[in-house]
């Protein structure tokens, strides 16, 4: 019986590293993907944070719905004590406030907000709990799942630092192995 379509220990140990090459491949553009979606995160926080500054007002709000299924879900509400045109506002980026405290709202509940009450705008009925809003102020924005593709792919250009010299070394010279300097 032929047993060689079986692979060999040799083979199953070339898996992993085919796989590591596989994902160092991918380091420069995945990592230009996260820097650039970092860096837009945290415009577009500090953009907000200036629209409550200069349009901000405060008010007591009601949760109409929150939407917890995703890590960027929203908080619905309903401002009844403001005109036709802000009585509604949304929490949004839930990832950047505590589990517990996102836990512990339910619909009907009341919610001291400042929301940025200028029509039109970029954040126009954008709101953030006023319980939130200091720790907001000093928060970068970035969310966790950016952080996590960017050091994920981080650690895979530091295990295999070859990729990230595409373009200054021949390309087989860069699967042997065989770099003009040494990397530590």
């Amino acid at each position: 019986m032929n047993k060689r379509w079986l692979p060999t220990r040799q083979e199953l140990l070339l898996i992993p590293q085919i796989l590591l090459l596989f994902m160092a491949a991918l380091v420069p553009v995945m990592f230009l993907f996260s820097v650039i979606a970092g860096l837009d995160q945290y415009n577009n926080h500090r953009e907000l944070l200036e629209a409550l500054q200069t349009y901000g007002r405060e008010t007591e709000a009601v949760i109409t719905s929150i939407d917890r299924e995703t890590s960027r879900g929203y908080i619905f509400l309903s401002c009844p004590n403001e005109t036709d045109e802000f009585d509604f506002a949304a929490v949004s980026t839930l990832s950047l406030y505590p589990l517990g405290w996102i836990e512990s709202l339910a619909p009907g509940q009341t919610l001291p907000v400042i929301f940025v009450a200028a029509k039109p705008h970029k954040y126009a009925l954008s709101a953030v709990p006023l319980a939130h809003y200091v720790r907001l102020q000093r928060s970068s924005g970035i969310t966790h799942d950016i952080w996590g593709v960017f050091g994920y792919f981080l650690f895979i250009a530091i295990l295999k630092p070859q990729f990230a010299f595409s373009g200054l070394v021949r390309f087989e010279d860069i699967f042997r192995g065989n770099l003009p300097w040494e990397i530590p």
